[in-house]
């Protein structure tokens, strides 16, 4: 099951077994082609990998949560930021944020 969400999520990003071994750190896509047949294993520590070279949760792979971006630094500051602000102050970012966009058109 691991091993089928590998792939799915690798091609989803339009990427080649070939890309995805040497962005993992093997040497041949074999591996690849071996655990997304389900005939290898992934320990913990590569299903880490995984997910930060395929771009998603690593929960993904486990329950099969969406496989939203993981945020990066300046976005989780962001969000924790926002969270923070009242309802109406949200609201004004927001609208700041469309104005800010309004203008690069």
């Amino acid at each position: 099951m691991i091993g089928y969400k590998i792939k799915r999520r690798r091609l989803e990003l339009d990427m080649t077994q070939e890309e995805l071994a040497h962005k993992m750190g093997y040497k041949s896509k074999s591996t690849i082609n071996k655990i997304e047949m389900g005939i290898n294993d992934v320990s913990q520590t590569k299903l880490k990998k995984f997910a930060e070279v395929l771009e998603c949760s690593p929960m993904y792979f486990i329950e099969g949560v969406p496989h939203d971006p993981i945020p990066s630094d300046i976005e989780s500051l962001l969000m924790k930021k926002f969270s923070m602000l009242s309802p109406e102050q949200q609201d004004n970012v927001m609208k700041y944020i469309d104005f800010l966009l309004s203008e690069k058109s």
